[in-house]
């Protein structure tokens, strides 16, 4: 029982650090574009669509 206790226990202090890994990393790749605290955050405007290509929106991003 107390294994279990420490694997949980630990499993969540291991996502929590790799969450902070992941936003400490893409803070520094995206530095000149933050506006928020969290990195992470705006970035889901597009996503989900399915499409197998570029998309759209991006497509149009980058030929601007």
């Amino acid at each position: 029982m107390i294994n279990s206790l420490l694997i949980g226990i630990g499993g969540t202090v291991g996502l929590m650090l790799l969450w902070y890994i992941v936003q400490t990393l893409w803070g520094k790749t995206f530095a000149d574009q933050l506006t928020d605290e969290d990195v992470m955050a705006g970035r889901s405007t597009c996503g989900n669509c399915g499409c197998s290509t570029i998309c759209e929106t991006r497509r149009k991003e980058l030929s601007k």
